[in-house]
């Protein structure tokens, strides 16, 4: 506690000296989705709380189309100066390097890393009839029945699309691809029983699993979720390297001053670091993060590293 203290003081002499090295202009905060999403909200709770550490304020901007594409090589193109971020995640900063051919940007080349800002975790389900009830009999089940089991996805190379891909490349068995168009439509086929897995956020699944309507059968992340204490990660069940968060975080153009990096990751660090934002996220069910630029910058090329080699193994397109 008395190290949070001395980190909240230090930021708090900091960030408004830092805030000096921005252009006197609002922050745009380019967000590759659709208002209304957690994605969307997220930007709009760290732009508020950050507003007061940045010399006009942050503004947020919707543009989603192309998984993502559209909204990262816009940000790849623009002035380098500070103002105008992306906010990453899943796909334009982890898999879309590998799945489309030219995405319009180079993730590792155009853009400078500013922070990590959260991460919400997934969860495996399956239909409430499916004759199997851990991930050992589900691999056996696949196994029995090549091809014969079902997994949905809210679209090609989404993170509940490569999701199933990893498990499949770490064990070899194989289930069959059905993509809907949003996760909405897969987790009402996966309720009546039209498909048979589904991995999907928390947030968005969790009121279905109190409900009963679907059974969650792991935990896709490193440690159990406190959300559902009993639930087992893949780890506990057998399959080491199972643990997928859909992740998020913020990049400014490439060549944009060390200083203003400097500036934003303090800046939304404090922001980050207040309780009302803290508590906000995890009512979205956000984890939320902070640290260095070179911390997100490490994460990031893991992530497309990582997600490059099963859209290679498995052959994997966007269309």
């Amino acid at each position: 506690m008395r190290r949070l203290s001395l980190i909240l003081v230090a930021l708090a002499l900091t960030v408004p000296a830092l805030a000096a090295d921005l252009p006197d202009r609002p922050i745009r905060l380019i967000i590759p989705a659709p208002p209304g999403g957690t994605s969307d909200i997220m930007a709009r709770v760290l732009s508020e709380a950050a507003a007061p550490f940045l010399p006009r304020g942050a503004v947020v901007e919707n543009r989603a189309g192309a998984g993502g594409n559209i909204a990262a090589a816009e940000v790849a193109r623009a002035p380098a100066d500070g103002t105008v971020l992306l906010q990453c995640s899943f796909g334009p900063c982890g898999a879309n390097p590998a799945l489309y051919a030219n995405p319009g940007y180079d993730i590792l080349r155009d853009f400078a890393p500013v922070i990590l800002t959260g991460a919400v975790r997934n969860v495996m389900s399956v239909r409430t009839n499916l004759p199997a009830r851990n991930v050992q009999e589900l691999l056996q089940l696949a196994r029995s029945t090549p091809g014969g089991l079902t997994y949905g996805s809210s679209g090609v190379g989404a993170s509940n699309h490569l999701g199933p891909e990893l498990l499949r490349s770490l064990t070899g068995v194989e289930m069959q691809h059905v993509p809907y168009r949003g996760s909405g439509p897969a987790t009402t086929d996966l309720i009546a029983g039209r498909i048979d897995v589904f991995f999907d956020n928390l947030p968005s699944i969790l009121p279905h699993i109190r409900a009963g309507a679907v059974r969650p059968m792991a935990a896709v992340s490193e440690q159990r979720l406190p959300e559902l204490p009993d639930l087992p990660t893949f780890a506990e069940q057998g399959v080491p390297g199972m643990a997928i968060d859909s992740w998020f975080g913020f990049l400014a153009p490439a060549r944009t001053p060390q200083p203003a990096i400097a500036a934003l990751n303090a800046a939304f660090n404090r922001a980050l670091a207040e309780p009302a934002v803290r508590v906000r996220l995890v009512e979205l069910g956000v984890a939320p993060l902070g640290g260095t630029p070179d911390e997100m910058n490490t994460y990031m090329r893991a992530e497309v590293a990582r997600w490059g080699e099963v859209v290679r193994r498995q052959g994997i397109r966007a269309e």
